[in-house]
């Protein structure tokens, strides 16, 4: 038995329904298996009133060809489709390989209720293979700001973010002009190794201004934590392409600690051929189960363009 979360909210019967995936004697069987016994019945009597053993087999065949509805509309009322649980059961006829098509024709949103049968361990383990560019996507949307996500790198991801040879002089000079001059001083001692005395803060900044791009992050690096994540933040403000020099690790750990329920809402970013392949390691059922948010009338079609084998199967 799969356990959902309970703060989730699926498509309106997914939820309801789930149990009834281990249930061979479900009500979605037993709709179907009315509609056959109510067929079978029909044959049986007209088999009796009928003399010849020869006419009686055409008759009977006949029946069962009439009675596969070759229109959508007529094909919704006959079997309730209009129901989860017999679009469900009709569902889980079908191969593994041909669900994933109905999966194509879902929109995004169905496609993310169908991950919530994952557990959060199985979702952190499908983005943890993600490249950098899919991950930042996903924390864009998942942060409430940049500056949220700055706050979560630890002082060593951030000491390796500093080490960047992308890091521009300028923009970090820029950013100096906002520091008091005992901020500059630490900066400059921490790089240079000579006391700053009472050096002004334009005196500090000439200082500064003097170094190369690793001199001037190492100085950074010097400062606390707190003003080294206030800086790294500017830096990205400036310039947010610099977001990729975070490691991917890095990038992935400020995902760990989200409820399974926003880690889900982010890989809206995704593309809906990835989420199709993550979908595709749940076992027939429960991927039957998400193929039920199809439309109704676009299932019905199919059906009856595509599948009148398996409706002649059904009904015979």
């Amino acid at each position: 038995m799969i356990t959902l979360d309970t703060n989730l909210t699926l498509y309106s019967s997914l939820y309801y329904y789930l149990p009834m995936i281990k249930n061979s004697n479900s009500k979605a069987y037993s709709a179907i298996d009315q509609y056959s016994d109510a067929q079978a019945s029909k044959s049986t009597s007209e088999t009796q009133n009928t003399q010849n053993t020869q006419q009686t087999d055409k008759t009977d065949s006949t029946t069962k060809a009439n009675s596969v509805p070759t229109d959508y509309s007529t094909l919704i009322e006959m079997l309730k489709l209009n129901l989860p649980e017999n679009k469900f059961a009709v569902l889980k006829l079908m191969p593994h390989a041909e669900l994933l098509h109905f999966l194509a024709l879902l929109d995004k949103d169905n496609l993310l209720n169908g991950l919530k049968f994952f557990k959060k361990e199985k979702i952190l383990q499908f983005i943890g293979n993600l490249p950098k560019k899919d991950l930042l996507k996903m924390l864009s949307k998942m942060y409430i700001s940049n500056d949220q996500l700055v706050e979560n790198f630890s002082i060593k991801e951030l000491n390796q973010f500093l080490s960047s040879k992308k890091l521009d002089k300028s923009n970090m000079l820029k950013i100096f002009q906002s520091l008091s001059a005992t901020e500059l001083a630490q900066m400059a001692e921490a790089t240079t190794g000579v006391s700053q005395g009472n050096k002004s803060q334009a005196q500090l900044l000439k200082v500064l201004g003097d170094l190369n791009s690793t001199q001037i992050t190492d100085g950074i690096k010097g400062l606390e934590y707190k003003k080294m994540r206030n800086i790294t933040s500017e830096l990205l403000k400036q310039d947010p392409s610099l977001y990729t020099e975070f490691t991917q690790q890095a990038l992935f750990n400020q995902t760990v600690d989200f409820a399974k329920t926003s880690i889900i809402e982010g890989m809206d970013v995704l593309d809906s051929e990835q989420l199709i392949k993550y979908l595709d390691v749940l076992p027939n059922n429960m991927l039957a189960l998400v193929a039920t948010q199809l439309d109704t009338e676009t299932l019905a079609q199919i059906l009856v363009n595509d599948y009148q084998n398996l409706l002649s199967s059904m009904m015979g």
